[in-house]
């Protein structure tokens, strides 16, 4: 996978469409993009060639949206990155084959959209959120979470159960994928205490 940004980044600078100053950041910028592509197009292929892409849209354009704006847990490594993804994608279209719409996918629901609209956004140490950002974030992150809650509700009472599933799943990813970083800040809290 480190071959194709440099190849991609030559073609540019061969093309005059990038100066050869600008190959680094190119390359960089190039990487990010496969590796955060990457484990969402594998996800819909398999759930597309077993027969569920409706259900695996589902989960995965939610998390996406809700993901961008409320922050959470990040692999250190692209490799880390995009073998965690799959895996968890995976298990969540698993997730959807399995459970069924009880009182305790309703609680888990309410509880991940309350979890992410308190806690979010949540800073990446790559790239620290100003003041301004972390308000905006917060406002569009609420908007969505309520948007999310309010599709799961509809395709449940309309007996969706499967979609209501996929869209309760999504929310639940994005709040466990968030708790990492929020013990991780309570620990740390916890021993500027002490």
């Amino acid at each position: 996978m480190e071959q194709i940004p440099s190849l991609l980044s030559e073609w540019l600078i061969k093309h005059k469409a990038i100066k050869p100053g600008d190959r680094e950041l190119y390359e960089y910028a190039i990487y990010s993009f496969l590796v955060s592509v990457t484990p969402l197009v594998i996800f819909l292929i398999a759930s597309g060639v077993i027969g569920m892409l409706p259900e695996g849209m589902l989960i995965i354009f939610p998390f996406m949206v809700i993901r961008k704006f409320s922050g959470g847990y990040h692999a250190n490594h692209a490799s880390v990155c995009l073998i965690v993804s799959t895996g968890l994608l995976g298990i969540c279209l698993f997730v959807v084959t399995c459970a069924d719409s009880s009182w305790i996918l309703h609680t888990l629901s309410a509880v991940a959209g309350i979890s992410i609209a308190i806690n979010s956004p949540i800073d990446s140490e790559n790239r620290k959120l100003t003041d301004a950002e972390i308000r905006r974030y917060r406002h569009m992150t609420r908007i969505i979470v309520a948007a999310m809650v309010t599709a799961y509700t509809v395709l449940a009472a309309c007996r969706l159960e499967r979609y209501s599933i996929c869209v309760a799943v999504s929310l639940i990813l994005s709040a466990l994928l968030q708790m990492p970083c929020i013990v991780g800040k309570w620990i740390e809290k916890k021993r500027r205490v002490v």
